[in-house]
């Protein structure tokens, strides 16, 4: 999945991995509006509606893509997803991840390709 075209709005939420820790979760705009849609969707009844919707407006920001395709992190979500000298981009095909490198064999994630600092 590309990041998106320059000037586009990006959904960034803190996203809390259970295994492997928190990380950074990019939804485009199409999948952040089925994922309103379906939480709409359910019944007001329901208590994860509420938790849900609580989680997704204290945990996420809009973020714009440069004319070179990036996005800038905020420090604070960064922070929070443990991100300090490098990150992993993992792609999930209709959204990606952004998180600390955390390597296994059964993992199977790619090498970094994202670096706060230059590497020696």
């Amino acid at each position: 999945m590309a990041a998106g075209k320059a000037g586009t709005e990006l959904t960034l939420m803190l996203w809390p991995k259970a295994k492997e820790g928190p990380c950074l979760r990019v939804l485009p705009p199409a999948e952040m509006a089925k994922m309103v849609k379906a939480i709409d969707a359910m019944s007001n009844g329901d208590p994860n509606k509420v938790v849900l919707k609580r989680f997704i407006g204290s945990e996420s920001v809009q973020v714009s893509v440069d004319k070179a395709g990036r996005i800038c992190l905020p420090e604070g979500m960064a922070r929070a997803a443990g991100i300090k000298d490098e990150a992993m981009l993992v792609g999930l095909l209709d959204r990606f991840e952004i998180g600390i490198r955390r390597v296994t064999k059964k993992s199977r994630l790619p090498t970094p390709c994202w670096r706060t600092k230059p590497s020696n």
